[in-house]
C-alpha cells in the first residue's frame, strides 16, 4: 500500500471522511492501477451516500481486478439500490456460484427474488432453502440442553435479536413490547447488533430487562450468551434484512424460536414459528414457510409518531389537478409498476406523480431510469417530481400535503409508508399479492375500512385509482376521517398487540412445555 492510500486509511479509519475520499482521489490519479485507492475512494464514497461517484469508483475497482469479490458486490450493491433489480441478481448469483460462503450475496440473490415480477414460486422457494441452510454448524455447537424449569406458567424470559433497536420501522413496532410487556410474567432481554445509538436506544435500553452487545461477536458467540442466560423464548427480528443475525438460531441456544418482522421465511431448520397474520399469511395461501406460522390479529403495531402533523387538505382542491404519490424505494418501482402507472396518469388529465425515498433520488442515474421507463410508456418527464430528502420525521410526514392518492407499488409494497400516508389522511391504492411482501399494505388499508382500495389484478389496480381520482370532493372527508379511523384500528392499539404476542409466547411454551 503506497504512502498516500495509508494516510488516506488513516483518515477513513479516524473518521473523517470527506478527507479520506480526497486523499483516495488523489491517491487513484497519481497511480491509475491501484486497486486500495480505487476501492477506499468507493468506500468512502458509499459512506458519504454520494452513490453515483462511488459507482465509477468500484468500477475502475473492477477494471483493475477482475475477480475482486469487494468491487464486484459494490458494483451488484449499487445496481440494486438504483432499481436495477433482475441486473443485480445475475451479478449476485456469479459470486454465489463462486464463492458459495460469501452470506451478503447469497442474501441479496435471495432478497432480489422477492422484488421479481414472476409469478413462477419455485425458484424463490428453492433460493430460500438454499438460504436457510448456509452457514450449517457442527453438532457440537448446537444447544440441546436448557434445563428449564417446564412450568408452563412460570415468568417467561424472551430474547430479542435484532439490529434495529433505533428510530427504524421494526423499531417502532419492537418498542411498546418491551415497554408494555407484563413483568409478571415476561421479561425482555435485548441482543444488539448496533453499530450506532440513537434516542430511541436509549429507550430500549432503559426498558430492558438486560442488554447484550452481540456487535463484535460471531453468530456461536452469541449463541452461548443467550444460552448461558437461559433464554425461554427467543425472538430473531427481521433475518433477512439490515445487520440482522438470524443463524445464531442455527445453535439453538433456546427451546423456541421464533421469527418476526421477517419479510419471508427464514427456512432456518431450527426456526420454530413465524408471526403472522390473517391477510398477510393467510391459511392455505400460496406462500411457503418452513415455520408453523402463528397468526395473531395484526402482525404489526404502529405507535402514533408524537411529531406527526395535522392532515392538510387535498392539493387538488388548489391545483386543479391529482397528484399522485409514491415514497418507497427504486427497486420495487419495476417496470412493470410503471407500466401500470404510466396508464393512470395518461388516464387521468393533467394528473402528476410524486416520488420520494430518503436520498435515493438525489442520484441522477437512478432518476433517469425512472424517466426513461416513464417516457417508453408516454408520460412526459414534467409529469415527475422527485422530492429532496427531509431530515426530520415531521417533515417527512408533512410532505404527503403534496400528495391526492398514494400508490403501493408491487410486488412488493410498503408496509410503513402506507401507515404514514393513511396518518396524513392520503387513501392508498394496493394490489393484493401472494406473499408477505405484496399484502402488508392491504391488511393496513383493511384494518381501517379501506378495503375499496385493495385490488385484485393490475386491470382492478388502474380503474380503482382513476375512479378515486375522478371524485376529488371525495378525497377532502378521507383527509379528515382516515387518521382517525387509523388511530383507531388494530394498527395502533399496542395495548392490544402486546396482549395478543404475550399470548402467543405463553401458548408455544405450554406446547414445549407438553412435549
Amino acid at each position: 500500500m503506497n504512502e498516500a492510500v495509508s494516510q488516506a486509511q488513516v483518515l477513513y479509519d479516524s473518521g473523517e471522511i470527506e478527507a479520506a475520499a480526497a486523499g483516495f482521489k488523489e491517491a487513484l490519479k497519481r497511480s491509475p492501477g491501484d486497486l486500495a485507492a480505487a476501492k477506499g475512494l468507493g468506500r468512502s464514497l458509499d459512506w458519504l451516500r454520494r452513490f453515483d461517484e462511488a459507482f465509477e469508483a468500484w468500477s475502475i475497482a473492477v477494471a483493475i481486478a477482475p475477480s475482486d469479490v469487494m468491487s464486484r458486490y459494490a458494483i451488484a450493491e449499487a445496481w440494486h439500490r438504483r432499481g436495477e433489480v433482475s441486473r443485480a441478481r445475475s451479478l449476485f448469483e456469479a459470486l454465489c456460484a463462486e464463492h458459495p460462503g460469501n452470506y451478503p450475496a447469497q442474501t441479496m440473490a435471495l432478497l432480489s427474488l422477492l422484488y421479481s415480477e414472476s409469478d413462477d414460486n419455485s425458484e424463490l422457494v428453492s433460493a430460500q432453502k438454499h438460504w436457510g441452510c448456509i452457514r450449517a454448524p457442527s453438532s457440537e455447537t448446537v444447544f440441546n440442553d436448557y434445563g428449564a424449569d417446564k412450568d408452563p406458567e412460570r415468568p417467561l424470559r424472551i430474547g430479542f435479536v435484532s439490529s434495529d433497536f433505533r428510530a427504524h420501522s421494526v423499531g417502532f413496532n419492537l418498542l411498546p413490547i418491551f415497554l408494555g410487556l407484563d413483568r409478571r410474567k415476561f421479561s425482555a432481554h435485548a441482543y444488539a447488533q448496533l453499530r450506532t445509538n440513537d434516542p430511541m436506544s436509549e429507550k430500549f435500553r432503559a426498558s430492558a430487562d438486560s442488554w447484550c452487545d452481540i456487535s463484535e461477536i460471531s453468530d456461536l458467540e452469541a449463541a452461548e450468551s443467550i444460552h448461558k442466560d437461559n433464554m425461554d423464548i427467543l425472538v430473531l427480528l427481521a433475518g433477512h434484512v439490515d445487520e440482522n443475525r438470524p443463524f445464531i438460531a442455527r445453535h439453538r441456544p433456546a427451546p423456541i424460536q421464533i421469527s418476526h418482522h421477517d419479510i419471508c421465511t427464514s427456512a432456518i431448520p431450527e426456526m420454530d414459528y413465524w408471526i403472522g397474520d390473517p391477510v398477510v399469511s393467510p391459511r392455505g395461501g400460496a406462500e411457503f414457510f418452513s415455520e408453523r406460522v402463528l397468526r395473531i390479529p395484526s402482525f404489526t403495531v404502529q405507535p402514533i409518531p408524537a411529531e406527526a402533523p395535522g392532515p392538510s387538505e387535498p392539493p387538488a382542491l388548489k391545483n386543479n389537478y391529482i397528484t399522485f404519490g409514491s415514497f418507497n424505494a427504486p427497486q420495487k418501482i419495476t417496470k412493470e409498476v410503471i407500466e401500470i402507472w404510466s396508464k393512470i396518469l395518461l388516464e387521468v388529465s393533467g394528473s402528476r406523480l410524486v416520488l420520494k425515498y430518503f436520498d435515493a433520488f438525489n442520484e441522477d442515474t437512478t432518476r433517469q431510469r425512472l424517466l426513461d421507463l416513464f417516457g417508453a410508456n408516454g408520460v412526459d418527464a414534467n409529469r415527475v417530481e422527485f422530492v429532496a430528502p427531509t431530515s426530520y420525521r415531521a417533515d417527512h410526514l408533512n410532505a404527503y400535503s403534496r400528495v391526492d392518492i398514494a400508490l403501493d407499488p408491487f410486488p412488493f409494497g410498503g408496509a410503513t409508508t402506507t401507515f404514514e400516508a393513511l396518518l396524513m389522511g392520503t387513501p392508498v391504492i394496493t394490489l393484493m399479492g401472494e406473499r408477505f411482501t405484496g399484502r402488508c399494505a392491504a391488511a393496513t388499508l383493511e384494518a381501517v375500512g379501506l378495503s375499496v382500495c385493495v385490488a385484485t389484478d393490475t386491470s382492478d389496480y388502474i380503474g380503482r385509482a382513476v375512479v378515486l381520482a375522478q371524485d376529488p370532493q371525495r378525497l377532502s372527508p378521507l383527509r379528515q376521517t382516515l387518521p382517525n379511523l387509523l388511530r383507531r384500528s388494530r394498527i395502533c392499539n399496542t395495548e392490544r398487540h402486546v396482549r395478543n404476542l404475550q399470548r402467543v409466547y405463553r401458548a408455544v411454551w405450554r406446547r414445549y412445555c407438553a412435549t
